[in-house]
């Protein structure tokens, strides 16, 4: 039926999967970071700043027009059979109809005016579409039993921003981190789009479709659609607010160090959405999934996150001295926050595995409102360790109360 990889050893099919969606999002992240870096070398501070207001609006945008459609994907398309095809086209064009959608309302909301500085709603529409529809791809590669593809597209994509960076920046100034960004991105989801076509033809059509039936998918992608909507908001909404609060300048220091800790958080999601996927298929065997990942997940993240808090100044002191300055304290906060943050992402995994997606939603939601809130109480005199901090107390309160129970599935596995 489908080629995805399996293991007699419970967990060790999500430690595989992980490590490539990982993989991939540890090439995205750095390779964003290092864009910025050329960004920061060739641009003024505030110029990076209002680029990154535009990238984090229409990120948001296609993030909150994902509609779970991928985490669906996971959970059900290696079953699907003959409908494979069927499905891909209608969750493609679903998509991309959100995101069409989703990016002019945004623009007509007051944040609309914070991405505009540079670049127009004709572009910001484009790539809106185009980074939802490059998102839903490694959601669908997984599901087809290609997750190591995954890396290699991102890869490819990352190869082709870094190369053009330079001579756009330089050539179109702050319009240039835009463009290099853009075209890449609508060129690699074409590619992805063919790599998908081809692998959906290879499923026979007489393969059987084992699918639930509309209620459940409703009952099911409802309620994880709210995770999933908590996890974008906190992702790009908060470097808006602080670009609203403190400015493009300052909002250009914490764009690159929320970049980094995003980086880490993608990685951690890497695990957590093939916990989902093996997870769900197995439910006798979650608990014996958790451990396998949880054991080989927080040694890695911690010891990263140490390395990143004693290296934090040399790291932000590549992109200038007002950005060490100004990030190296919030970068630290944010890193300790995403290792307690790891409690978290495991505890909505499992739920979304157990098709607990209301709980999901419920531990997602309350995380992105204690830090959201976090960020606006924040007096303005703390600049950006204010929000790192709220962002540290939102993820040691929520796991708090999920990490109690995750503990006792660990042990009892």
């Amino acid at each position: 039926m489908t080629d995805v990889a399996t293991d007699s050893r419970p967990g060790r099919g999500a430690l595989t999967d992980g490590a490539a969606l990982s993989t991939s999002a540890v090439i995205t992240g750095a390779v964003g970071l290092v864009c910025w870096l050329i960004a920061a070398a060739t641009l003024p501070q505030a110029a990076v700043g209002a680029s990154s207001a535009f990238v984090s609006g229409f990120m948001l945008v296609a993030g909150v027009s994902q509609l779970n459609v991928g985490l669906g994907a996971l959970r059900w398309l290696p079953q699907a059979g003959r409908l494979t095809g069927k499905i891909v086209l209608r969750a493609y064009l679903l998509v991309a109809g959100v995101a069409a959608i989703g990016s002019v309302v945004f623009l007509l909301l007051p944040a609309g005016k914070f991405v505009l500085h540079v670049g127009g709603p004709a572009l910001f529409v484009l790539a809106s579409v185009c980074w939802a529809l490059f998102q839903l791809q490694d959601y669908m590669l997984a599901a087809l039993g290609k997750a190591w593809w995954v890396p290699m597209f991102n890869g490819a994509f990352g190869a082709v921003r870094v190369a053009a960076l330079p001579a756009l920046g330089i050539a179109l100034g702050a319009l240039g981190v835009l463009v290099s960004w853009i075209a890449p991105t609508a060129a690699m989801m074409l590619v992805a789009i063919a790599a998908i076509t081809h692998l959906v033809l290879r499923r026979g059509p007489a393969e059987p479709a084992i699918l639930p039936q509309p209620p459940e998918v409703l009952s099911y992608l409802g309620p994880t659609y709210l995770a999933a909507l908590g996890t974008t908001l906190l992702y790009n909404s908060v470097p808006l607010m602080v670009v609203s609060i403190h400015g493009t300048a300052v909002g250009a220091t914490f764009f690159v160090v929320w970049t980094a800790v995003n980086a880490v958080d993608y990685a951690i999601n890497g695990f957590v959405n093939s916990l989902v996927l093996r997870g769900s298929r197995s439910p006798a065997e979650l608990p014996a999934v958790l451990r396998v990942v949880a054991v080989k997940l927080l040694p890695v993240v911690t010891a990263g996150a140490v390395a990143g808090a004693l290296l934090a100044p040399f790291l932000l002191g590549l992109f200038g001295h007002a950005y060490a300055a100004q990030g190296t304290g919030a970068l630290r906060f944010l890193l300790l926050g995403m290792v307690i943050r790891t409690v978290v992402a495991l505890a909505v995994g499992v739920r979304l595995a157990a098709g607990r997606g209301l709980a999901a939603a419920i531990v997602q939601a309350s995380s992105t409102v204690l830090v959201l809130s976090a960020v606006l109480l924040a007096p303005g005199s703390t600049g950006l360790v204010g929000p790192a901090v709220g962002f540290l107390a939102a993820q040691v309160v929520v796991a708090a109360a999920v990490g109690p129970g995750l503990f006792r599935m660990v042990v009892t596995s």
